[in-house]
């Protein structure tokens, strides 16, 4: 899912955020790859005709291919079923942030959702006095881990105000873990 594209690649929609005039299974042609305040913007021509552009950080797609694999139909699945974590999360930037996780291999990646929240002064104080086999991609999750935590908190936020639930602590929390976990079920099953 999200893989690199190029100008005339083929690529379905699996989902676009805060856009209801697109909806998954669209299919468009990229037309121009440009870096927007960092973040990767492709143009595409949509088969229906719109012109809107997808958005490396928010939005998911596939490169279309003659036939579907029955390991993807699978993992399509596992997205269609936690879809809402690329309504509410920069997905993108989540899963960079996890392969950084991985790569620091501090964790399995089972656990790995509690590290999307922790922030970087727990992190630190967990890892105070324990091996680092890989110290640069730990350093480097560290670095990011602020700004993850930030993000997931800000996702939360946008869902509970969006459901109507209170913002208490208690229920912040409670739905930082639940969707920590889908965003590492995602990871694991389409990184």
């Amino acid at each position: 899912m999200n893989p690199e594209l190029k100008k005339g690649d083929r690529i379905t929609l699996l989902y676009m955020r805060d856009e209801s005039s697109m909806f998954p299974g669209d299919s468009g042609t990229v037309t121009s790859v440009d870096v927007v305040f960092g973040d990767k913007q492709y143009g595409v021509h949509w088969d229906s005709g719109s012109k809107l552009a997808l958005l490396a950080d928010t939005d998911a797609w596939k490169l279309e291919k003659k036939q579907i694999k029955e390991d993807e139909v699978e993992r399509m699945n596992v997205l269609f079923q936690n879809i809402d974590v690329f309504k509410f999360f920069k997905m993108g930037f989540l899963y960079k942030y996890l392969l950084l996780v991985k790569k620091a291999s501090i964790v399995n990646m089972f656990g790995a959702g509690d590290y999307l929240w922790m922030g970087s002064e727990r992190i630190k104080h967990e890892f105070k006095y324990r091996d680092i086999h890989n110290e640069e991609a730990f350093d480097a999750m560290v670095d990011m881990s602020d700004r993850a935590q930030a993000e997931m908190i800000n996702g939360v936020i946008d869902y509970l105000e969006s459901e109507g639930i209170e913002e208490t602590m208690d229920n912040i929390n409670k739905y930082l873990k639940r969707f920590a976990t889908k965003i590492v079920q995602n990871y694991m099953f389409i990184g």
